[in-house]
């Protein structure tokens, strides 16, 4: 191995340590002969540097970088009983269908037939909760 090879190596793992540690880049000092030597390697890109180049390569070709956010998970039990509509409200089968109503008039089980959409304002504010449960709804 030359010298000349031995040193672009020095100067090379140099460089990628202290990329690596984002500390100043550090070259090694050779003697003022060889100075000139050293010179005419190519200058090796700090971590910053090679980083805007990919960004700017990624803007050439269109690609947009996006940073991903935390996933929140849907919550079950919410999605199980609500549904959303086109128009954006929220309904949920009627109550009370499953038991104790044999000895209701045909009239009152028939009005449960209808679904029944959630309140968005007042004391029964379901809305802005189910929105947290459910958020990709």
């Amino acid at each position: 191995m030359s010298f000349l090879s031995s040193l672009r190596s020095r100067i090379f793992t140099t460089s990628l340590y202290a990329a690596a540690h984002h500390a100043p880049s550090r070259t090694l000092l050779a003697p003022s002969s060889y100075m000139s030597a050293a010179r005419s390697f190519p200058m090796m890109f700090t971590q910053q540097q090679s980083m805007q180049q990919q960004q700017q390569q990624q803007q050439i070709r269109g690609v947009k970088t996006k940073v991903k956010g935390y996933k929140i998970k849907t919550h079950t039990g919410a999605a199980a009983r609500w549904r959303k509509t086109k128009s954006g409200k929220y309904k949920h089968a009627s109550i009370g269908k499953n038991h104790g109503n044999s000895n209701w008039s045909r009239s009152i089980r028939s009005r449960n037939h209808t679904q029944d959409y959630a309140h968005g304002n007042g004391e029964g504010n379901h809305v802005k909760r189910i929105r947290k449960l459910m958020p990709y709804a």
